[in-house]
């Protein structure tokens, strides 16, 4: 059953919202009063530009990761565990139709709640005033963070099988179909673009300074942030059955994974370069210190890192095997969730291996398309996706 906006929640949320700005503009927790951690990992890809660099990171270091420890779990149950998003203190995972919220300091449950439709909600993302979740109904919903309480939802057509993507008081989500802008107060629709060729559009959208930028199929597409107006396309190569990857944007790049891994010019789509030395199914890039990072299948598999401005071949390393996992990279280290078990660390300056860890119990980490470590504060957040115990979680490392 679908469920649609009240005037008592608006009312509520109005409310909720500006205990969140009073909260943030103070540092205080959302609801407790208690000093909130300022660390946050709050959507896919770290920030709205989809950098998956968190700069702010000091804890971790290339000499001590090494030491990384389990220190708990969130169980999820049966369904694969969504990427994590961290933020308040609270760390939120997505498993089947449902969203969990677990402490992020000893992983105590602090509140789940089924997805509008109940059908494979997708990561969530913590905007300034809500937690937003989608999911492959079609439904896009805002949640208190702090409780778990539904404050709107909205069916949006189509199926949502990509995070949203927050920035300011806006959520953008794709369904398939359209690209859609939705203010986070009172889920109302401010645009919604649809390809005039039909073109799908899938992946999570990435914004930077006044432009969105989303793909799918073989598109890449320019919109006006206020208005959802088309700026430019770019359609690159055709292939049978590729996974296009969501855009990341640094300063006046565009870069996407597919069948190569492409730079664009953000300005009008031209293409900048064009590095076809990996495999195919590039994951969503990674930038961070002037270098991106990727990782790729069959024929030439694993984790790669080139130079950002030209594109030229830095180091590769083929320990992680066929992940599709998206790379995240802070304080000059390379997590990176391998095919199968373990999260790799590596020198983001020269491929050199530092350390990894695995699950406790033996369960698989999550290194399918769109997932990935979330790192905050000194802490690893790792989702898993055990497909024979019928038990996944997400799991929490820092050092001893």
């Amino acid at each position: 059953m679908k469920h649609h906006c009240k005037l008592a929640l608006l009312m509520a949320m109005t409310v909720l919202s500006a205990g969140v700005i009073s909260a943030q503009q103070s540092g205080q927790n959302l609801s407790s009063g208690l000093t909130a951690p300022a660390a946050s990992w709050s959507q896919y890809g770290f920030q709205t530009n989809h950098s998956s660099f968190n700069q702010t990171e000091n804890t971790l270091t290339r000499a001590n990761v090494s030491g990384l420890t389990w220190k708990w779990a969130g169980e999820v149950g049966a369904p694969t565990a969504s990427a994590p998003v961290v933020g308040q203190g609270i760390v939120y995972v997505a498993a089947g139709g449902m969203i969990f919220a677990f402490q992020a300091s000893d992983g105590a449950p602090l509140w789940s709640h089924l997805s509008c439709s109940g059908v494979n909600t997708v990561q969530a993302a913590l905007g300034a005033q809500a937690l937003l979740v989608g999911d492959g109904g079609g439904d896009l919903a805002a949640y208190d963070p702090i409780t778990g309480n539904q404050i709107w939802c909205r069916d949006e057509s189509g199926s949502i099988i990509s995070a949203p993507a927050v920035e300011g008081t806006t959520v953008y989500i794709t369904n398939g179909a359209s690209v859609i802008a939705v203010d986070q107060l009172t889920g109302n629709e401010q645009w919604r673009f649809t390809p005039s060729d039909l073109s799908p559009v899938t992946n999570t959208p990435a914004v930077s300074r006044q432009v969105v930028y989303v793909t799918g199929g073989n598109s890449v597409f320019a919109l006006s942030k206020r208005t959802g107006r088309q700026l430019w396309r770019t359609d690159l190569e055709a292939f049978p059955y590729q996974n296009i990857s969501a855009p990341s944007v640094a300063g006046n790049t565009v870069y996407v994974g597919g069948v190569s891994l492409y730079a664009l010019r953000a300005s009008n789509g031209s293409l900048l370069w064009t590095q076809r030395t990996a495999g195919v199914n590039l994951t969503m890039p990674t930038i961070a210190g002037g270098k991106v990072f990727v990782n790729s299948q069959d024929p030439a598999f694993g984790l790669w890192a080139f130079d950002a401005t030209s594109g030229a071949f830095l180091w590769q390393d083929r320990l992680t095997g066929e992940s599709s996992a998206t790379v995240a990279v802070a304080n000059g280290v390379v997590f990176e969730i391998g095919e199968g078990a373990r999260l790799t660390m590596f020198d983001s300056d020269t491929g050199v291996l530092l350390g990894s860890v695995l699950d406790p119990d033996g369960r698989p980490f999550n290194s399918f398309f769109r997932s990935q470590a979330a790192v905050v504060d000194g802490t690893v957040y790792i989702p898993t996706a055990d497909f024979f115990l019928g038990s996944n979680r997400v799991d929490a490392f820092r050092l001893p």
